[in-house]
Order: C-alpha cells, then sequence, then structure tokens
C-alpha cells in the first residue's frame, strides 16, 4: 500500500499546484487598449488598428508602439496615393494647388514616421512622441488648404480621416509608454 499512497500524493500534489497556478497576465495590448483613454482613444478604436497587425498579439508595450506607427506611415502612404489620383483627377488649377497641399503634408510625414519607429527602438520616446503629434496636424493641414472646395474636401475627408484614427491610436500607444517608463 505504501506507494500506492506515495502515487497518489504526487498526483494530488500535481493537480493542487495546476489550479494554484497564478493567473495568465493579459497581453500587452489588452493592457496598451484598455489605458489609452486618457489621449481620447477608445480600446476599440485601439484594437481597430493595433489588430490588423498579428504580430500585435504577442508584442511587449515598445513593440505595440512600434508596430502603431508603422501602422501610421503605411496609412500615410496609402493616403498619399489617394491624393496623388485626386490631383490629377482634377484640372482647376486652384484645385490643384490645394490637393498639392495635403500630397505635400502627406510627403513630409512619412520619413518623420519611419524615424519615429527607430526613437521608439532607441528608447527616444518623447522624440517619437513629438513626431506624431505633428502627425495628428497632417489631416487639419490638408483640411484646411481644401476647405473652400466641398467635392474635394469631401474626397479628402473619406481618405484622411483613417490616417486620423491610425495616428491617434499611435500617439496614444506611445504617451501610455513614455508614462509607464518614466513613473
Amino acid at each position: 500500500m505504501g506507494p500506492f499512497f506515495y502515487l497518489l500524493f504526487l498526483v494530488s500534489c500535481h493537480f493542487l499546484s495546476i489550479s494554484a497556478a497564478p493567473p495568465v497576465a493579459p497581453p500587452k495590448l489588452d493592457e496598451a487598449c484598455n489605458n489609452v483613454g486618457g489621449w481620447y482613444v477608445t480600446p476599440q478604436l485601439c484594437h481597430s488598428v493595433l489588430d490588423t497587425d498579428p504580430q500585435s498579439q504577442n508584442a511587449d508595450l515598445k513593440g505595440l508602439a512600434i508596430i502603431a506607427v508603422n501602422i501610421a506611415a503605411g496609412n500615410a502612404t496609402l493616403v498619399l496615393a489617394d491624393m496623388k489620383q485626386f490631383l490629377q483627377a482634377t484640372s482647376d488649377p486652384i484645385q490643384q494647388k490645394a490637393l498639392q497641399t495635403c500630397v505635400q503634408v502627406y510627403t513630409d510625414i512619412i520619413p518623420k514616421l519611419k524615424v519615429a519607429a527607430e526613437s521608439i527602438k532607441n528608447n527616444k520616446y518623447s522624440e517619437a512622441g513629438t513626431v506624431l503629434e505633428a502627425a495628428l496636424g497632417v489631416p487639419a493641414k490638408c483640411d484646411d488648404a481644401t476647405g473652400n472646395y466641398p467635392t474635394i474636401r469631401a474626397m479628402v475627408d473619406k481618405v484622411d480621416v483613417s490616417f486620423s484614427n491610425v495616428a491617434s491610436v499611435a500617439r496614444a500607444v506611445v504617451g501610455y509608454l513614455t508614462n509607464y517608463y518614466s513613473g
């Protein structure tokens, strides 16, 4: 009977250790998305942007910030392509000038966003935050340039709202990262 009780004891200990295991920590993605509200980004918006990159499911907070900035750079590239199409589609020189402003502000922000991702990699979070603050102003500059042309403004709004959303999420995640590591 001795070996049987010893085996029963080992099996019982094994099951107790499984049930007493600490709960699994929530993924950094959920943590980040649930804590960026101070930047007026809802968890749903955060997830809708970051969930587009499958790597975000396993990334740490720094990785999420890099992913968010890269998503913003990618989105800015898509918006830039749309702006160039809008520009080619109009023959009105005044409207062309307005759209050239849009093309220019998106052209200018894309390399800065790529630098921001590198800044995060090098733990220069405030530098990345500064770039993202500038990125948040890009759609407004485009809107100001096209404001007198309702047809163009409507086309521009359809594409630069998406950039505004992803830039907001990127800024919020980088802000959370900055606070997380400085606090």
